[in-house]
C-alpha cells in the first residue's frame, strides 16, 4: 500500500461539473474511496456523521472513505455543485470501485472495495470535512480544469489533469493550515480586488504596477502579500489566468488566433504563443490538434434522489 508523498498519483473515478434541482436529497451513504465539492452556486445543506452546516458558494467539502454524509438542496434554491470521486493512489484494483449510495451496514461484501483515508496513509495531508478558502477561485477554477480534461485519454491530457488534482489539494492543504491565521484585514481586501481585476480585467494591458496602484500599495509589497496568498507572482498569475481563456477560445469558437490574442490581453499572436508554450509545453495549433482528436468526454456523476 503506497503511503508517502512521493507516491500520489490520483485516480479519477468521477469528475462532474453536477447540478442540482431545487428540493433534491442525497440519502445519507458511505463511500468507498475520497469525494471532493465545492459549492459554486446555490446553498446546500450538509449532514457530515451528525453535524449539520449550510455551505454558501465558495465552500469546498471533502469526505473520506467510510465516513457516512448527507445532502440536500432547498425547495426553491438550484446548487451547482462540481466534484470528483478519486483515490489518492492508483492501485490495481480501482477498476473495480464504483461509487456507493448505501450506508455502511448493507455493504458488507465490499468492505474489500474501502480505500483507506488519506490522513492514515499520509498524515501530513489532513484535510478538514468543510473548508472555506479565503478565495475561492483560484482552487474552483483547478477543480473545473480538471472536471474539463476527464475523458481525455491522451498522455498530455492524463498529466495535466493529474497536475490540476495535485494543485488543487495543495491550495485546500494551505487553507486548512492557514484557517486560525489573523490576517490583516486591509491585506484581505486588497487581495480581493486584485483577484476581481484580474478576473474582470485580464484583456487589458496589466502591469505590476497597475494592480499595485489600484489596491494602494507598493509594488514590491503587493507582490509580497500577493505571493503569500496564491502561491505565485502576480504577473506569472495573471498569465496562467489568461492561457486558461485562450484554451476555453480556442475549443468553444472559431476566433482566429489573432483575434484570441487581442480579447486575452497579449500584444500579438507571438506573444501569445511564447506565454502558451511556457505554460502548457505545446504551442495553441498542437493543443487544438491534439483536443479534436480526442472523443467527447462521458457524462457522469453522482444523481441525488428526490
Amino acid at each position: 500500500m503506497s503511503t508517502g508523498w512521493s507516491e500520489l498519483r490520483p485516480y479519477l473515478r468521477v469528475a462532474s461539473n453536477q447540478r442540482c434541482r431545487p428540493g433534491m436529497h442525497l440519502h445519507p451513504r458511505v463511500i468507498f474511496d475520497h469525494y471532493l465539492a465545492c459549492v459554486a452556486e446555490g446553498a446546500l445543506i450538509v449532514n457530515i456523521e451528525g453535524e449539520e452546516q449550510e455551505l454558501e458558494p465558495g465552500t469546498f467539502i471533502f469526505i473520506e472513505p467510510g465516513v457516512e454524509h448527507e445532502f440536500r438542496c432547498y425547495s426553491n434554491v438550484p446548487v451547482r455543485l462540481p466534484h470528483l470521486h478519486f483515490d489518492f493512489f492508483t492501485l490495481p484494483d480501482a477498476g473495480s470501485v464504483f461509487v456507493s449510495f448505501k450506508q455502511a451496514g448493507d455493504l458488507k461484501d465490499h468492505r474489500h472495495l474501502f480505500r483507506p483515508p488519506i490522513h492514515e496513509q499520509v498524515p501530513e495531508l489532513q484535510l478538514d470535512a468543510v473548508i472555506k478558502p479565503p478565495h475561492y477561485e483560484p482552487p474552483l477554477q483547478c477543480l473545473m480544469n480538471v472536471i474539463a480534461l476527464q475523458g481525455q485519454s491522451s498522455p498530455a491530457a492524463l498529466l495535466e489533469q493529474r497536475g490540476y488534482v495535485l494543485q488543487l489539494i495543495a491550495m485546500l492543504l494551505r487553507a486548512c493550515r492557514t484557517r486560525e491565521v489573523n490576517r490583516n484585514p486591509r491585506h484581505l481586501r486588497a487581495m480581493e480586488e486584485a483577484m476581481r481585476l484580474i478576473r474582470d480585467e485580464f484583456h487589458k494591458p496589466l502591469s505590476l504596477d497597475d494592480l499595485a496602484a489600484a489596491v494602494h500599495l507598493s509594488p514590491s509589497h503587493f507582490g509580497s502579500l500577493f505571493r503569500q496568498f496564491y502561491q505565485s507572482s502576480p504577473m506569472q498569475f495573471l498569465r496562467n489566468f489568461r492561457i486558461e481563456q485562450v484554451k476555453h477560445l480556442l475549443l468553444t469558437s472559431d476566433r482566429t488566433l489573432t483575434r484570441i490574442a487581442e480579447e486575452c490581453g497579449f500584444s500579438s499572436v507571438h506573444a501569445l504563443s511564447r506565454a502558451f508554450k511556457d505554460v502548457s509545453g505545446m504551442s495553441p495549433s498542437d493543443f487544438l490538434q491534439g483536443r479534436r482528436h480526442e472523443p467527447p468526454p462521458k457524462p457522469s456523476g453522482c444523481p441525488m434522489s428526490n
